[in-house]
């Protein structure tokens, strides 16, 4: 057995005892100094913890995730205890009535008012306790993720500044722009000034977390006219953008890693690079697929691989804002190439 498994049965087990077992032993102490009748009473314990538990559970399953929306954080942990207590009255009085016809015990008033306190008021304070540090806990695993975003961010914002100035890249565009001095001095112009706007976009970009994805673009453009001024009629980008979209936050410094794979290995039998941008609204989410006619990458191809950061990156920061749901997809196109697609919630 491994250690995993054996976690998991010692994890079971201790929930068992803690939200079944010993509940129901004390229920049963109580009705049973209630009634004199121990025997009785521990199966009708028994029976009070388990009609508790199925009704919490029935609450994790039904009512907790619609608190999820309340945003006060007092509200939202005072309806968590408020349900706590009704599934303990309520579970424990049914399951008493029901026993109680059962075994044909008789209750003594003054204590059956003590049993009932003990069912009504302890333990009712005790999940509620729990409850609140179980939410407490929860704050603090969202401040940990949120730490981790911000340290994602600032990497891939150190990242991209790095992979910018590298001489791969750097010498390549000076040198585009040496050649265009003497070709074409207004594109060379340009072409410096594309190259400052990036650099002033990835330095601002350490101080805003989210953007609007029309200022992503925007970033994008910059860098496919800086390549269009290097790779001339052999890069080709075909742009399918929803203009309503524009005001979409999407984090920063998300798409041009997308867009800069798509164009390093890209390029297809002819020597071209294709590459198209679609950003199309889906009901509530916003889809971005950047594809390319290149090669392909292979049908086992995990994010990940290889050398690059690029993807990976931008898939944990992706996971880490929206959910383990929102990750990338590495599809294949047609007739040939690769589609990486995103998809951000509205």
């Amino acid at each position: 057995m491994t250690e995993q498994h054996a976690s998991g049965r010692e994890d079971a087990i201790g929930r068992i005892l803690m939200e079944i077992l010993l509940p129901a032993v004390g229920f049963g102490l109580g009705v049973g100094f209630a009634t004199q009748d121990y025997p009785a009473s521990l199966i009708t314990g028994l029976a009070i913890s388990g009609a508790i538990y199925v009704l919490d559970h029935w609450d994790r399953a039904f009512l907790r995730p619609r608190l999820e929306a309340v945003t006060r954080d007092w509200l939202k942990i005072g309806m968590e205890m408020t349900f706590s207590l009704l599934e303990h009255t309520v579970g424990a009085t049914l399951a008493l009535l029901v026993c109680s016809r059962l075994f044909g015990f008789q209750v003594v008033p003054s204590a059956a008012w003590i049993a009932l306190a003990g069912i009504v008021i302890a333990f009712p304070i005790v999940h509620g306790t729990e409850t609140a540090l179980r939410y407490y806990r929860r704050l603090q695993d969202k401040e940990r993720q949120e730490e981790q975003l911000r340290a994602l961010t600032a990497q891939a914002e150190l990242r991209a500044l790095k992979s910018r100035v590298n001489p791969h890249f750097l010498f390549n565009t000076l040198n585009t722009i040496a050649q265009l001095i003497h070709a074409d001095a207004a594109q060379a112009e340009v072409t410096v000034e594309r190259l400052a706007e990036m650099f002033r976009y990835i330095l601002a970009g350490s101080e805003r977390g989210m953007v609007p994805l029309g200022e992503e673009l925007a970033f994008v453009d910059s860098y496919l006219e800086i390549e269009q001024a290097r790779f001339g009629q052999r890069l080709r980008v075909d742009r399918q953008v929803a203009p309503q979209i524009l005001n979409v936050p999407v984090p920063s410094l998300i798409l041009q890693p997308l867009v800069e794979n798509a164009v390093r290995h890209g390029q297809g039998p002819d020597g071209r690079v294709d590459v198209t941008i679609r950003v199309q609204r889906e009901n509530s989410q916003v889809t971005i697929a950047i594809a390319d006619h290149g090669p392909g990458m292979p049908s086992n191809h995990a994010i990940g691989q290889g050398s690059g950061f690029g993807l990976r990156n931008v898939d944990q920061r992706l996971r880490k804002t929206y959910g383990e749901a929102f990750g990338l997809e590495i599809t294949g196109n047609e007739p040939q190439g690769a589609v990486v697609t995103m998809q951000i919630p509205v």
